[in-house]
């Protein structure tokens, strides 16, 4: 279940280029609109029969339209569309209360941007098959906790790119288990690859360090990719993310 919101300010507002823990801030503020109760829980806990805290949503990075770029952010920013997806039906109710309860998203940055929300649609799901093409519209990441503490994977590293992509099918058989109350046991088939000629043209530079709450730094990846597994899984990748931190603006894509 996805939903496109189209934003508006009235006047042209600075958005840094680390705006993620922010703009996860705003959408936690939506679902409190409708209900402050279960904001908390999803917040606090969110679905944890796995072992691990599974928000099962995530939204895109701010696609903005006619603004300029500077060294710290982006400045006159008045438009932008925003995509939000899960696959849990009561996330996706209290998204839309919230929503339409004033249609208003607040981003707070040096001072509070009360932003409109204009317009609201659904996005139609894609026919999902076992091999697919996306694009990201927030970046993957991937990682592992060790004796010296968290270790994101870059699929631009040869001894890492198996360990990113098995991340991801382990990642996505979870969610799997989570949505569905019992361990995956369909198609075990699972490739993932990135866009060669993509990272061609960007001359392999295609991870991106983003800096989250209290300077915490995340590496994650950002191209093209062909995926050929399971549809289910696929599907769940699509609603819910790929990868890690997906409640926090991570592994949301679109169909190419």
């Amino acid at each position: 279940m996805r939903l496109k919101l189209y934003l508006e300010s009235e006047t042209g507002i600075f958005i840094p280029y680390n705006y993620q823990y922010q703009l996860q801030s705003a959408i936690y503020a939506i679902i409190s609109k409708s209900s402050l109760e279960y904001s908390s829980i999803l917040h606090d806990k969110g679905f944890d029969n796995t072992g691990k805290q599974l928000k099962l949503f995530t939204f895109s990075r701010l696609l903005m339209n006619n603004c300029k770029k500077t060294r710290s952010g982006f400045m006159d920013v008045k438009e932008m569309e925003l995509y939000f997806s899960t696959e849990v039906e009561e996330s996706f109710k209290h998204v839309v209360l919230g929503i339409f309860s004033d249609q208003v998203l607040e981003l707070n940055f040096r001072q509070r941007n009360r932003i409109n929300i204009v317009h609201v649609e659904t996005a139609k799901e894609p026919d999902f098959s076992k091999e697919m093409k996306f694009s990201c519209l927030s970046p993957i990441t991937v990682s592992k906790t060790g004796e010296s503490g968290k270790h994101y994977f870059d699929y631009m590293i040869p001894e890492e790119r198996e360990e990113f992509v098995e991340a991801i099918r382990n990642n996505l058989q979870r969610k799997y288990q989570q949505i569905h109350g019992e361990e995956f046991s369909g198609d075990t088939v699972f490739e993932f690859s990135f866009d060669a000629g993509y990272i061609v043209r960007k001359q392999g530079r295609i991870s991106k360090l983003i800096i989250f709450k209290d300077g915490l730094k995340i590496k994650a990846m950002e191209s093209p990719f062909e995926i050929k597994a399971d549809k289910e899984l696929i599907k769940i990748g699509y609603n819910c993310g790929f990868g890690e931190l997906n409640s926090a603006g991570f592994g949301m894509v679109k169909e190419v």
